[in-house]
């Protein structure tokens, strides 16, 4: 049997669980660092939690990682 027929799953059908979660924090990171750029007042909320919420999900990932 080939290498090719024992992988059941297709190299396109891993894409987006591997990296989903990473692109989604990307384009978060950059709607906070525009949203800083942007403008006062709501814009700095959104701003905040835009950049924000990445670093608290990498603190939580690192701290809560199995040994």
């Amino acid at each position: 049997m080939s290498a090719r027929k024992a992988s059941s799953k297709s190299p396109t059908s891993s894409f987006w669980p591997l990296w989903g979660w990473p692109i989604a924090l990307g384009v978060l990171s950059a709607f906070g660092l525009l949203s800083a750029l942007v403008g006062d007042g709501l814009w700095d909320w959104a701003s905040w939690l835009a950049l924000g919420l990445p670093v608290a999900v990498c603190g939580w990932f690192g701290l809560h990682r199995e040994r």
